[in-house]
């Protein structure tokens, strides 16, 4: 059940970054052109963020309750799922059409570096709220005996 609930907590966020990056990539180098997006840019961008989400789990997640992984074998499973993460989105984004040139491209891939790292900020965000909020009901427990 924990699982469901990062892959779910992880779709929402990066569909959320994605959507955020669209906007921007709207605004700033379609708008000029009077392009306009294709009906079913939200349902790939959901798509695109589940694949993430999934591998996410699988590789980060799955097998982490070990405390014994060196931070080397750590570090290493973070630049393979950056790296695994940048080839779903881009091959996502010729897929369906997110960009279209060189410069959409280099768009995209920028905006993938401050979606990935911005999601990793929220999550870090989350996981300190809910210690924090565990720490409290501990110490309340602990007052109360």
């Amino acid at each position: 059940m924990k699982k469901i609930r990062i892959i779910l907590l992880q779709t929402v966020m990066v569909s959320f970054m994605i959507f955020c990056y669209i906007s921007l990539y709207g605004l700033f180098v379609m708008r000029p052109y009077d392009y306009c997006f294709d009906w079913y840019i939200p349902g790939s961008v959901i798509l695109a963020s589940f694949l993430c989400s999934l591998f996410t789990c699988i590789l980060l997640y799955v097998g982490a309750e070990k405390n014994s992984e060196s931070k080397f074998y750590y570090y290493f499973r973070i630049a393979i799922h950056f790296v695994l993460l940048y080839l779903i989105i881009m091959c996502c984004g010729r897929l369906f059409c997110w960009y279209s040139s060189v410069q959409g491209f280099i768009f995209t891939s920028i905006i993938y570096i401050i979606v990935y790292i911005a999601t990793w900020g929220a999550t870090w965000l989350i996981y300190k709220h809910e210690d924090k909020i565990i720490t409290q009901a501990l110490n309340k427990i602990r007052d109360e005996e």
